[in-house]
């Protein structure tokens, strides 16, 4: 995790800071000397550089665990559930890396759903930043990009997107970065178990940074509606954290959900929750459940092949080594108001 100590800025931290008083407030309460109650991190830094850079470890170690836990509990299940299976799943050093790459895919895939489907919400043009295929990429990188050209065209436009706020351009580029990392990995030729370890471990502190400027995932809610208890209320299944246990939560509505999301409340429609606007993630999520109808499985896009009057959507199931493909006429009034966002005709 990208913190660092310098012996002329006390404020070269703030987190380790505030993680030293607290250490401190916990074990010994407040620092009162005559009435005067100095910051003990800066007592610290200023008297003793040598304790105070000695702990900064134990800041790192704990802050990164916590980190995890936030991960595997709280954040939309396709990254949750490929991290945890790297830090806590994996068979071998081959896997392992394969899952830390399925994480960083995942967390690029939801980033990019959610930045489409909120242009779609608040129809925001799209004519000058990126074109209508680049949406139904199959690129990482091309969905990176993607991600940056939306943020920066609502910034100077004055739009108001909750994606910005998730996810800045500093971190962009960051991710920008691994990917390029990621992708020597990916086309190289098969990897050894000592190769795979050395993958990892180059790739890891980037993966680990990455997530944590991204910890407002952790407040995004992956929801698949099920239908309405009364007008104020939806019925929703929840897809957070690692686990595939189906969760089914009430959400209550706010006066402005309701006047602007009701398109979204019909049976089949993956909805999110970025702060406080509900949206549309099909096509770019969707949902697929097993026959018995006990577990269902988030699907990812992949990407779209074959010609009128036979195209499909390829998904990628969560957690499965599985490609599904549905009819692309499904999604006909979700691609039309994208279509529409590049001044495009009806699919």
């Amino acid at each position: 995790m990208k913190f660092h100590l310098d012996p002329g800025n006390f404020d070269a931290c703030p987190q380790y800071n505030a993680w030293v008083d607290e250490q401190f407030a916990e074990q010994s309460g407040t620092l009162d000397v005559l009435g005067f109650q100095p910051r003990p991190s800066f007592v610290l830094f200023t008297l003793g550089w040598g304790t105070y850079q000695a702990a900064f470890d134990d800041f790192q170690r704990q802050r990164e665990e916590a980190l995890k836990e936030i991960v595997f509990s709280d954040f939309p299940s396709p990254i949750a559930h490929y991290f945890y299976r790297f830090e806590n799943g994996y068979e071998n050093e081959l896997q392992r890396l394969h899952l830390l790459r399925d994480t960083w895919e995942a967390m690029v895939d939801i980033l990019h759903a959610i930045a489409v489907a909120e242009c779609r919400f608040l129809k925001v043009s799209l004519t000058d930043p990126v074109a209508f295929k680049d949406c139904f990429s199959d690129s990482v990188a091309q969905r990176l990009l993607n991600i940056e050209r939306i943020i920066t065209h609502a910034q100077s436009h004055g739009i108001d997107m909750q994606i910005a706020d998730i996810v800045s351009i500093s971190t962009l580029q960051t991710m920008r970065d691994l990917n390029q990392l990621r992708n020597g990995f990916s086309h190289s030729a098969a990897q050894s178990e000592s190769q795979a370890r050395i993958w990892t471990s180059e790739c890891y502190e980037d993966a680990i940074n990455a997530l944590d400027e991204l910890r407002g995932l952790a407040d995004v809610q992956v929801l698949r509606y099920i239908g309405q208890i009364d007008a104020r209320t939806l019925r929703c299944e929840t897809f957070r954290g690692h686990g595939f246990t189906r969760t089914i939560n009430s959400i209550t509505l706010t006066d402005d959900q309701i006047r602007d999301s009701q398109r979204y409340f019909q049976q089949g429609q993956m909805l999110v929750v970025c702060n406080e606007r509900i949206f549309g993630l099909r096509p770019l999520v969707y949902c697929r459940e097993d026959a018995s109808g006990h577990t269902t499985k988030l699907c990812i896009f992949r990407k779209t092949r074959g010609d009128a009057p036979n195209r499909r959507i390829e998904y990628e199931v969560v957690g499965e080594s599985a490609r599904w493909d549905q009819d692309r006429t499904i999604f006909k009034s979700e691609i039309d108001e994208i279509r529409a966002l590049f001044g495009l005709t009806p699919d």
